[in-house]
């Protein structure tokens, strides 16, 4: 259990120490630059038209009534 308890202290001490060059001139870290304009805007295209269904036959379909609906 010291053993571990000792590899664990290790990992945690070698972990944090400070691997940034730059660090040492003063200089800090370069970050990433945003390349998102905002707001976003898309194409000014209409929004997509919604299809209606279509029958596919071409008679009327009778169902029958369920006795007692009237």
């Amino acid at each position: 259990m010291t053993i571990f308890a000792g590899f664990a202290l290790a990992v945690v001490a070698l972990g944090n120490g400070n691997s940034n060059t730059s660090a040492a001139s003063g200089d800090a870290a370069p970050r990433p630059q945003s390349t998102v304009q905002y707001p976003i805007r898309f194409d000014d295209s209409p929004p997509p038209r919604i299809v209606q269904p279509r029958p596919t036959v071409s008679y009327p379909v009778l169902f029958p009534e369920a006795e007692g609906a009237r």
